[in-house]
């Protein structure tokens, strides 16, 4: 990940910067940029599709207003000081102002004006931009300024030393392929053996008639757990073992087996901790089930450093990235039925590095295979009311405290001319 701070200086540099913060270029799209104090920093990046804002609320989801107005709640909640609208779309540029593109615009903006006045509009089209209500042909022409004044602005250069990309579709953005069947194949077959094995050890614990045998079950799980979270730790040394740009094969068995090992609590609750530096011993722990106070204890302080303003900590990339790595592999290994909890610890790494479409994405997969699965609902709770990860609150803080007048000396970003 990166952690860069964007600040814009015009629309050529907030154009740029929407599709890297996306992660793809919309399409048929209209997207809500928050704003944040003096220095106009960016903040929330919120897309929708044109088509859900035209939409009436009985279609099935908010209707029109319903969305604008979650749009405007979500950019205040940010923090915003100003806010842009801009509208991706396939039509002529110059036609935006009698187009169904503009009604959105219009709705989307009334509602932020009730807090934010003078919200700028932008339209993108095929080949040009424009200020959606510029007058001026000199600065912004029937067809619109050329696309080339955004491609040569010096944050798309910014994005590329960074190594940030644009897939070409959202659908491109968000993809995990599948494996080779064969591979699939192994996997599945490896998931239902270790899946099975569980499934002995807690009939053997519930028909436990005594001490001894209960303490042996016991064991059998904890050792049970400890080798899930060896398979996820080999998987995971595999991949930031390996040269960068190289792709790394891991062994379909291994991937199988920590598909089981993720369906039980204790062990996906265990790689989760794993994600924090310093937090090998807890994860161990937790896999063995070897849960007392002070572990309890230790495992709410690592949640805090996700989750917490005050001690939130920014995602280490030689950590989570392997990990989601692994998490990836084991989604394009398996069944459906299988993904619940992978997918729903990729929404969570996701959310802690601030990618909020792939969250809300991987999220979604989790609550279409398992839809009470609790901590993809709590993960679907912090997405839609826009809570950020502990270490984005932080920063916004500490930017308020550094430009106490920011709202009062907020200049406009990206205006005409």
């Amino acid at each position: 990940m990166t952690t860069t701070t964007v600040r814009v200086s015009g629309p050529q540099d907030l154009l740029a910067y929407i599709p890297y913060r996306l992660g793809f270029r919309p399409v048929e799209s209209l997207v809500v940029v928050s704003l944040r104090g003096r220095r106009q920093t960016v903040g929330l990046v919120s897309r929708v599709d044109l088509a859900e804002l035209t939409g009436a609320a009985d279609d099935g989801g908010p209707g029109g207003a319903g969305l604008a107005g979650w749009l405007a709640e979500h950019a205040l909640a940010d923090g915003a000081t100003r806010a842009v609208v801009v509208v991706y779309t396939s039509a002529d540029v110059g036609a935006v102002p009698a187009c169904p593109e503009r009604r959105a615009v219009d709705l989307v903006r009334a509602r932020l004006d009730r807090s934010l006045p003078g919200t700028e509009a932008w339209v993108v089209g095929p080949s040009g931009y424009r200020a959606v209500d510029c007058p001026d042909p000199a600065c912004c022409p029937a067809g619109g300024r050329p696309l080339t004044q955004v491609a040569g602005s010096r944050v798309v250069a910014s994005m590329v030393l960074e190594g940030r990309t644009i897939a070409t579709s959202r659908e491109a953005r968000y993809a995990i392929p599948s494996a080779p069947v064969a591979a699939r194949t192994q996997a599945s077959r490896a998931a239902l053996r270790w899946e099975q094995h569980r499934a002995r050890l807690t009939t053997d614990a519930e028909g436990a008639s005594g001490a001894p045998e209960a303490g042996r079950a016991l064991r059998a799980f904890s050792r049970w757990g400890a080798e899930g979270l060896d398979t996820w730790r080999r998987a995971v040394r595999q991949v930031a073992s390996a040269e960068p740009g190289r792709p790394v094969v891991l062994p379909p068995v291994a991937l199988g087996r920590i598909a089981a090992a993720l369906a039980d609590r204790w062990v996906r609750d265990a790689i989760l901790v794993s994600l924090l530096p310093g937090s090998e011993e807890l994860a161990s722990a937790t896999a063995r089930r070897l849960a007392t106070a002070g572990t309890d204890v230790a495992t709410g302080e690592v949640i805090a450093r996700i989750v917490d303003q005050r001690v939130g900590e920014e995602p280490d990339p030689a950590i989570v990235g392997p990990a989601r790595a692994v998490l990836e592999a084991v989604v394009a290994h398996v069944p459906r039925r299988r993904r619940a909890a992978a997918c729903t610890l990729l929404a969570l790494l996701a959310w802690w590095d601030g990618d909020g479409g792939s969250a809300a994405e991987r999220v979604r997969e989790a609550l279409a295979t398992e839809p009470d699965y609790p901590l993809a609902k709590v993960l679907a709770g912090a997405l839609n009311a826009a809570v950020p990860p502990g270490w984005v609150r932080r920063r916004y803080r500490e930017d308020d405290r550094a430009n106490p007048s920011a709202q009062a000396g907020a200049g406009r970003a990206g205006a005409p001319g």
